[in-house]
């Protein structure tokens, strides 16, 4: 079956990874997308190279495929005339143009959104930039850690009074690709309705915003920051997490505690501090959070995370693993629901992608192809704009194209 996206040509000038991100999550909708890149090409092929790592098969690293599937690659030199007009026709067919580049980058290479909807009325220009189009650093320059510094992020994990926590690579990326298409398509719906295309502008700023909403509102609307907890002293102790004798971990997400502090007290065995007037309510044992939690430290640590896993699920706790990115790759829940998906990749045979975020019953979203090698389907697309051989021969020679 289709993506809900099919029929919709997305032409993009994208590099390293929030951009391209998005691009994939339209492509995993069923969306054509073409990727235009310089014969450089984008960046990111080389990216294992550039962090001093070769994680990677015959050639190929995961970061630009993770980045780059369901897409089409064309090499075009857009300094030359010539191969501007060849960009021109991609765009007066599509309906999505989208980029990651600085703002100001397209305007001075004449594709800026004022050029580009004058001549496709329909069009819709998507720019995930990194700071917004307004205000003071609107044009300055971004990548993922500096998004996930500046947005708050760093300072709202790890543990009070702790230096700004490290966060692993790629997630402001991730999470503003993801908003960027969100917004794709409701501009698409949009268009639907007034016939007329738009600029949508997401960044990476907005998008960490937005994912700290909860965080951010207490500043926002109290003038007084969300509190980092400490987890030895975390104010409910049943909504914590402790560490099991295999040296896993585990996580009780307990926010109705009283409620919950019975079945906590039976599955680990100390019901003789239920009605304990230090613990009896939720005030009482966030007054006394530092030696309940010493208690439960204590208790965790004589069973496995399994064995405390099925006590607490079988006492009617709330209660999950707490995993490592290995473990989530192989989770059974994260399987059965395609957010992990195997493919039959044709240069490293089967293998396991990340998959979907969303699940349609009529238009599922699919892996359909791999991320292309560069300038892989130039001559294919060429073909569908209305060029032939003669034309693309000289194409060729006059070094427009590879």
């Amino acid at each position: 079956m289709a993506g809900p996206l099919d029929g919709v040509k997305v032409v993009e000038i994208t590099m390293f990874q929030q951009g391209p991100v998005a691009g994939m999550r339209l492509g995993d909708l069923g969306a054509d997308v073409i990727k235009v890149e310089p014969k450089t090409g984008d960046p990111a092929r080389g990216m294992m190279r550039i962090i001093g790592t070769q994680v990677g098969l015959k050639g190929r690293n995961y970061y630009f495929e993770n980045s780059n599937r369901n897409k089409r690659s064309i090499v075009l030199d857009l300094s030359n005339k010539k191969g501007k007009d060849v960009f021109f026709r991609l765009i007066d067919a599509a309906d999505v143009f989208l980029t990651n580049m600085s703002i100001e980058a397209p305007v001075k290479m004449g594709i800026g959104p004022d050029e580009l909807l004058a001549r496709n009325q329909r069009l819709i220009y998507a720019h995930a930039s990194g700071w917004g189009r307004k205000g003071p650093d609107a044009n300055s320059y971004s990548f993922d850690y500096t998004g996930i510094a500046r947005s708050g992020l760093m300072m709202s994990c790890g543990e009070r009074g702790a230096p700004p926590a490290q966060i692993l690579p790629g997630m402001g990326d991730e999470l503003g690709g993801l908003i960027c298409a969100w917004g794709v398509t409701a501009a698409l719906y949009a268009r639907e309705k007034t016939g007329k295309g738009q600029l949508v502008d997401t960044s990476l700023m907005g998008s960490l915003i937005s994912m700290l909403g909860l965080i951010m509102a207490a500043p926002a609307i109290l003038g007084r920051e969300f509190p980092r907890e400490i987890r030895s002293q975390a104010g409910n102790p049943i909504y914590n997490h402790y560490r099991c004798r295999d040296d896993k971990w585990i996580a009780l997400a307990h926010l109705q505690p009283d409620r919950y502090w019975p079945n906590v007290c039976r599955a680990l065995g100390i019901s003789d501090l239920e009605k304990d007037p230090r613990f009896d309510t939720i005030e009482a044992r966030g007054k006394n959070a530092r030696e309940l939690i010493g208690i439960l430290d204590e208790k965790f640590e004589t069973k496995t995370r399994e064995e405390w896993l099925n006590i607490l699920k079988r006492e009617g706790c709330i209660c999950t693993p707490v995993q490592s990115p290995v473990e989530v790759a192989n989770d059974p829940q994260a399987l059965a629901n395609d957010y992990f998906t195997y493919v039959q990749h044709p240069a490293w045979g089967k293998m396991k992608l990340v998959g979907f975020p969303w699940s349609f019953s009529q238009t599922p979203a699919s892996w359909r192809s791999e991320a292309p090698e560069l300038g892989q389907h130039t001559e294919e697309i060429l073909l569908e704009l209305g060029y032939d051989w003669g034309d693309i021969t000289a194409l060729k020679e006059e070094g427009i194209i590879n």
